[in-house]
Order: structure tokens, then sequence, then C-alpha cells
């Protein structure tokens, strides 16, 4: 009787156990934002590379991003320029622009700029793996002498189906901003 007892406690303390595991939970894997600290376009063309650069590498802290521009645009020029997003707070730095491009779907960068300042098309060889725009690489043609602001925007999640979004029109996209930045742009 007392094996038989030991036996009926074992059991149902193993039908207890077993019944709290649950294989059948399925946990999806969380894709964490990314920390972006670091924005920066280089433009190539006229002779000339200019960089444009906003760090802030205390994110919402009390200190604003530090912008820098090394130089001034060139009436009609054509430039080939590329945007990188760094996350500078990691130890090596971490280049975000790496999940952006291999998580194209999701990105996609808008420029916005007076036309005074020049037109901003995207480079056709960077787009996701539908087809669309992801916007790290572009082209940019200088317009008229004037001064103005170069806006970056880096949404996640935008519609990229929407009208016009496809061209870089970001009234349509939707999503959420990953990171925007303001350049003060000079034309000469």
């Amino acid at each position: 009787m007392k094996k038989l007892k030991s036996i009926t406690v074992l059991a149902i303390a193993l039908i207890a156990f077993s019944s709290c595991n649950n294989d059948d939970d399925v946990t999806t894997p969380v894709n964490e934002e990314e920390v972006i600290t670091t924005v920066r376009v280089t433009l190539i063309g006229g002779g000339q590379t200019i960089s444009l650069v906003s760090r802030d590498l205390d994110g919402d802290g009390p200190n604003a991003p530090v912008v820098t521009v090394s130089g001034n645009l060139i009436t009609g020029t054509t430039y080939v320029g590329s945007t990188t997003f760094l996350n500078e707070l990691a130890n090596p730095v971490e280049d975000i622009t790496e999940e952006v491009e291999e998580e194209g779907a999701d990105h996609q960068i808008f420029y916005q700029l007076p036309s005074t300042l020049g037109t901003i098309t995207y480079n056709a060889n960077n787009v996701d793996a539908n087809g669309n725009p992801i916007g790290v690489d572009f082209t940019l043609i200088a317009g008229t002498a004037s001064t103005g602001n170069l806006t970056i925007t880096l949404r996640h999640l935008p519609n990229k189906t929407a009208s016009g979004v496809a061209n870089g029109n970001i009234a349509n996209a939707g999503g959420s901003t990953d990171a925007e930045v303001s350049f003060p742009v000079v034309v000469n």
C-alpha cells in the first residue's frame, strides 16, 4: 500500500510539472527599435565632397544635436549622395544603415528641400525586395543660389504603395519616424 501511495504521489507530481510546460507557445522575436545617434550624408560632385553630419549623443537629453555642414553646393551641379545612420554609443560603433537595408521593405528615407535648393531622386539600385526605394543612395541636382534646409527622415513601416511615396513624397507614407534631422544648406 505504501508503494502504491508513493507511485500515486509521483504520478501526480509528474503530471503537474508536465502540464506547466507549454511547448505550444510560440514566441515572436522582438525587433527592438534601433538607437540612432548620428546621421551622416555624403555628397560627391563638382570636384568636391561635402559632409552633412548630425550627432546627438545624449538622445532625448538636454543637449541639442551638433549639426555640421562642410561646404556649399554649386548651382546646377549633380551630386551622388549616400546617407548613413550610426549608433555611436555602442562599442564598436554600430552601423544601423546595414539593418535599414536588410529590412528594406520596412524602411524608407525621405529627403525634403525647397525646390530652389535642388531636386533629389532615389538611386534605382537601392531598392527593397519588392522593388520599392529604400533611399540610402540618391542623386541631388543643386538648384539656384539660395539657402534653406534639407530635412532627412527615416520612416519605419511606411506605406510604400501609397500615392507619391515611391518618388519620395512623405505626405502619404505613414509609419513611424526612426530619425529626422535638418541641415542648413547653401547653394552658390
